[in-house]
């Protein structure tokens, strides 16, 4: 089927999946590079690329005249966090299998949840509060909390996703007018000069060219895997999009098992079922409560909009005027005679009924 003809939810259904397949890919190359090459200058050197992609991405768009907004106070808040996500998140994969770091990270919805309750004065259900609970145990099970196996290193994705969830709480206060792409380019700036940074305190290496080629890799990939992101959430509902995001977590493990030889043991198959069913079931609750409040303020609307359409109507002026309407009334009663004798009976002398007068409640 042709893109053209394909409805926009559609298209943002198929924008989700290929922005989650550059993710998972991009993480893939990136610990590929860092298995030669240190952290930061990895880092640092796909910040490049990625802020080269993503300029020519503004300028195709005509958005590049926006770019001025990426140094906005709280663009540069979010880009912060960005940085110290990825960052936190790629030192994970250097050491830990990518299908485990992965799945860790994807408790950062249940995590945004639970910190927009103190931080944006939200309301969790009971309901949500158990996902949020059963996703939480599911990390720390895919982490393998057995003391024999446990590495501290299995914290640093759990980190990055609480960095993460602020990362995306920050995000809401960013208004509409600042373009998606320049968002992107605020993060790869700072991830960037924090690669760069740190790197300085790193032993310098000269990648091959199988290394250097998986660093553009990985910076096109970051690109345009933002651009599909953004593309997603701008033709299609957030609820149907959403949970897409768990796309990564299968192809997370088949990368682990076919590139990287790992094999899920008992703990991380358990822990990666909780995790994803606990998010997936999150996001049907906040799909479920976003739909009744819509039909609520639906409800709403239409008694507002019946209540001020309705007016008292005047009363309807007679036609005739109170002086004549006196006077035909008049000349319809019948005359007044209290002193006429009662009415005569037939055959028999039986009285008759009484006239029925103008008085009478039901004339």
């Amino acid at each position: 089927m042709s893109l053209r003809l394909m409805s926009p939810t559609l298209r943002g259904i198929a924008a989700m999946i290929g922005a989650m397949l550059l993710f998972i890919t991009n993480d893939m190359m990136l610990k590929l590079a860092t298995a030669h090459v240190p952290v930061g200058e990895v880092l640092g050197a796909r910040s490049v690329f990625a802020t080269l992609f993503v300029l020519a991405l503004l300028a195709g768009t005509g958005e590049l005249r926006h770019a001025l907004a990426a140094f906005r106070p709280q663009v540069l808040a979010r880009s912060s966090l960005d940085s110290a996500t990825t960052f936190i998140y790629v030192m994970a994969l250097a050491v830990l299998p990518i299908s485990t770091t992965t799945t860790i990270y994807m408790a950062a919805p249940l995590i945004t949840t639970a910190l927009a309750v103190p931080l944006l004065g939200e309301k969790v259900g009971f309901k949500r509060a158990i996902a949020i609970a059963i996703g939480f145990s599911g990390a720390v099970v895919v982490a393998h909390p057995d003391p024999a196996t446990f590495s501290l290193f299995a914290i640093l994705p759990l980190i990055a996703a609480t960095c993460g969830a602020l990362r995306d709480i920050v995000t809401r206060g960013i208004g509409a007018h600042v373009p998606g792409g320049v968002v992107v380019l605020s993060s790869t700036i700072a991830l960037g000069v924090t690669g760069a940074g740190f790197a300085l305190w790193e032993p310098w290496v000269v990648p091959s060219l199988a290394g250097w080629a998986l660093i553009v890799a990985t910076g096109a990939t970051f690109a345009f895997g933002n651009l599909l992101l953004v593309y997603a959430f701008r033709h299609a509902p957030v609820q149907v999009v959403s949970p897409l995001r768990y796309v990564m977590v299968p192809v997370a493990l088949f990368y682990g098992y076919f590139i990287f030889g790992h094999v899920p043991d008992s703990w991380a198959t358990i822990g990666t079922i909780l995790v994803v069913g606990a998010g997936l079931y999150s996001i049907q609750q906040e799909t479920a409560r976003g739909r009744k409040a819509a039909r609520d303020a639906v409800a709403a609307d239409i008694q507002a909009s019946e209540a001020s359409a309705a007016v008292v109507m005047p009363p309807v002026a007679s036609p005739i005027p109170a002086a004549a309407g006196s006077a035909v009334a008049a000349r319809l009663s019948p005359p007044a005679n209290d002193d006429a004798p009662s009415a005569k009976a037939a055959k028999g002398g039986a009285p008759q009924p009484a006239a029925i007068t103008r008085e009478c409640p039901h004339s």
